[in-house]
């Protein structure tokens, strides 16, 4: 029987979890990332993991969710309602870094992907949906924010811009060149 934790242990070991997880997942993708191996860099037993989660995807809903709520806490620490042109920019560049730094977006379109989506809970997907994919945009193309050309090509320009991350592995510079894109754009988007 796992060990009884304390409340500050579990939120301690929780957020270890959610780190290792990140990691793992960024390393060696969904398939691949092991629970016994989370729970040893952790220091805890599976059996406790299973005080903590019902499942290894559990555990990924979290990460993603983490994930969306860093990147809603950096988009409040920079951009002010509405946002001016210079925070946007500021903004772009800060979620590409995240995004560089953090394949589990990059690898969001791949095989490994569909296999955890295909067993999160329903519950989760639902939710997810609701919250998170559209903050961004949701904050960059609110009204008031001063587009200077139809919302739709503004979203497909951000959007392609921030897909350069995927191919990051095969462009040299790629955070720099991102930046170089962004600065020639973003003066015929927002006003």
């Amino acid at each position: 029987m796992p060990r009884a934790f304390n409340d500050d242990e579990k939120r301690e070991i929780k957020q270890k979890l959610i780190e290792e997880c990140k990691k793992s997942w960024s390393a060696h993708g969904y398939k691949k990332t092991s629970v016994a191996e989370l729970c040893l860099k952790v220091g805890i037993s599976t059996g406790a993991f299973y005080s903590f989660y019902n499942s290894k995807e559990d555990l990924f809903c979290d990460v993603m969710d983490d994930f969306r709520d860093g990147t809603r806490r950096m988009y409040d620490e920079v951009l002010s309602t509405p946002p001016k042109k210079s925070e946007i920019r500021e903004a772009l560049k800060r979620l590409y870094k995240e995004f560089a730094e953090n394949d589990i977006i990059t690898k969001r379109h791949g095989h490994d992907y569909q296999s955890l989506l295909n067993k999160v809970p329903k519950e989760w997907k639902k939710r997810h949906a609701q919250k998170g994919i559209d903050n961004l945009a949701a904050t960059l193309f609110a009204p008031g924010v001063g587009l200077k050309i139809p919302e739709e090509l503004a979203k497909g320009i951000v959007d392609t811009l921030l897909l350069t991350v995927v191919n990051k592995d095969n462009i040299k510079e790629h955070y720099e060149i991102f930046c170089i894109l962004l600065d020639a754009v973003i003066d015929d988007i927002y006003e």
